[in-house]
């Protein structure tokens, strides 16, 4: 999965500075993959147990773990956004109407420099920028969530990714929406200290009064 394979050990080395819309959208790319990889990838990992090793050697289940992954991105992404919107409608003052469109662009810029995944429908960037639409619109409906509660309902949809056979799950949902809390949290205090966020809004919204 070259997206996530080639953005996750640089998002690993080093934090880097958010100046402007370019780089927000290298960070949100980033970190939604980052979610996705790690997410299927470990809990399959604690789920097979003493056996992940032969499970992942495996073609037809290195076939359905990457499918997984990338089914796993768009609503990892979705999340990412919602926190950026909150993060940013902070100092957006009367132009907050404006960051629904203006994120959901980074995420289309984003999106098209990837091609559609292996066996997946040749809608699947429009469906995810649909997504992205969506999660952005319900949350500036109301006040920003806190960023605790941003997993959910999206995390259902990356439970479902996992390529284990339904019957062999039970409680680990729970295990699905805890590691994305605890990541879209670590992500939310990242963004705080890397971004110039009046920077970043007055570039996708324009400077007031312009």
């Amino acid at each position: 999965m070259g997206l996530l394979d080639g953005l996750l050990p640089g998002f690993l080395r080093k934090a880097t500075p958010i100046h402007g819309t370019a780089d927000l959208a290298d960070f949100m790319d980033a970190r939604a993959s980052f979610l996705a990889q790690k997410c299927i990838v470990e809990f399959c990992r604690v789920r097979a147990g003493v056996f992940w090793q032969k499970l992942f050697s495996e073609k037809e289940f290195q076939t359905a773990l990457d499918q997984a992954r990338w089914r796993a991105y768009p609503p990892c992404y979705a999340m990412v956004a919602e926190m950026v919107e909150g993060s940013l409608r902070e100092v957006a003052a009367g132009r907050q109407r404006g960051l629904e469109t203006a994120i959901e662009r980074l995420a289309r810029m984003s999106f098209a420099k990837h091609p559609v995944p292996d066996g997946s429908p040749g809608t699947f960037w429009e469906d995810a920028a649909a997504l992205v639409r969506g999660r952005l619109a319900a949350a500036q409906a109301g006040a920003p969530r806190p960023v605790r509660e941003i997993p959910d309902p999206l995390a259902r949809m990356v439970f479902d990714a996992v390529p284990i056979h339904p019957e062999l799950l039970t409680n680990d949902y729970d295990y699905i929406f805890n590691f994305l809390r605890m990541n879209i949290l670590r992500a939310h205090e990242d963004l705080l200290e890397l971004a110039d966020r009046a920077a970043i809004v007055d570039e996708l919204l324009g400077a007031p009064g312009a």
